[in-house]
């Protein structure tokens, strides 16, 4: 850590116990600490969320100062607007990496900057080494709680930037810290879902707010037999089984999704495994790519368990990973 200019770092204060933390123990390593809260959604409009007032309470304890940002319309800009393109494009997008790169890593570094931060800071749990002037993102200690794959769409020159004070911390250590400090949002409960969801499931989101998208169709296998009717194509995800409504002899998985005729595609598990993966251009942390001739382990998702492959760079500079394993569940839309 690079404490001993007390160098200025915003935090953006979530409302929740790793940002608090993230915050007090920066405060402990000597720089000069000031918080920022981001309102990105609120589901009733006019209020201020619990959020808002919990990040207030937390800078109060602190004794730090916070600004409040009302970037509402920025998040609906640049994050809802393309996760509904992409859901109405027949895939499924993560509006966590979208809103990583262009919100909170993106246009708030541009902001605090401006303010005079040399540093911006937060509560991933996730680790960055400083080496040869390269700045590496390695994975948190504590890997249950690791989020680095989300920090992964990143660029080199965002990470010079960058501060994670939990890395090396569980969150039961992390939830002590915080009630040894008499902070009170130490047992407050994690936050699990989407920020925008708000208690809402996918369905009930765009029911409310985009039920444009929820067009029924049919449900065929790959043969073309009509098996039954869908509620809309964006409802589904590859390797889904659960909510298909089809009865069968043998259980039914989401294979595909044909946005041309707005149709369903099913078939059985043994037809859901796949041994590669073609991914548009790659991002490099280090701003070069590695030793392709050795093989690394990628994940397809954020929870997945990692799997080992070989990398290859198309002539279109896309990516293609060939897995020593096959995998099911691949998912156009998503992160690798």
């Amino acid at each position: 850590m690079l404490t001993q200019d007390k160098s200025l770092v915003y935090v953006g204060l979530s409302g929740g116990v790793d940002s608090a933390v993230a915050s007090l123990l920066l405060k402990r390593q000597g720089y000069e600490v000031r918080g920022v809260h981001l309102r990105l959604w609120e589901a009733i409009p006019g209020t201020i969320s619990e959020d808002v007032a919990s990040a207030q309470f937390v800078a109060e304890q602190l004794e730090i100062p916070l600004d409040v940002l009302d970037w509402r319309e920025r998040f609906h800009q640049e994050v809802i607007a393309p996760f509904l393109a992409v859901l109405a494009n027949g895939k499924t997008p993560n509006p966590c990496m979208i809103c990583n790169h262009q919100i909170k890593w993106g246009s708030l570094w541009k902001h605090v900057k401006a303010q005079g931060a040399h540093y911006l800071s937060s509560g991933h749990y996730a680790q960055l080494v400083r080496s040869g002037g390269l700045v590496e993102l390695h994975k948190a200690t504590n890997l249950a709680k690791d989020q680095s794959y989300f920090l992964s769409i990143l660029e080199q020159e965002t990470f010079q930037h960058m501060v994670l004070p939990l890395g090396g911390y569980s969150k039961p250590q992390v939830r002590n810290i915080a009630a040894e400090a008499g902070l009170k949002v130490s047992t407050r409960k994690d936050s699990e879902d989407l920020c925008f969801l708000k208690g809402l499931d996918q369905e009930g989101f765009l029911r409310q707010y985009a039920a444009n998208l929820l067009v029924p169709g049919p449900i065929r296998d790959r043969q073309g037999k009509l098996l039954g009717e869908h509620l809309g194509l964006p409802l589904y995800t590859i390797g889904q089984r659960k909510g298909i409504r089809v009865a069968a002899e043998a259980p039914l998985y989401v294979m595909d999704k044909e946005i041309s005729t707005n149709t369903l595609i099913v078939g059985r598990a043994n037809e859901l495994a796949h041994s590669q993966i073609l991914t548009s251009r790659p991002n490099w942390i280090s701003g070069r790519a590695p030793n392709l001739s050795q093989s690394y382990e990628v994940k397809i998702r954020a929870a997945a368990t990692p799997a080992r492959a070989h990398l290859q760079i198309s002539e279109s500079d896309d990516m293609i990973a060939t897995l020593e394993k096959p995998l099911r569940d691949i998912t156009a839309g998503q992160y690798l």
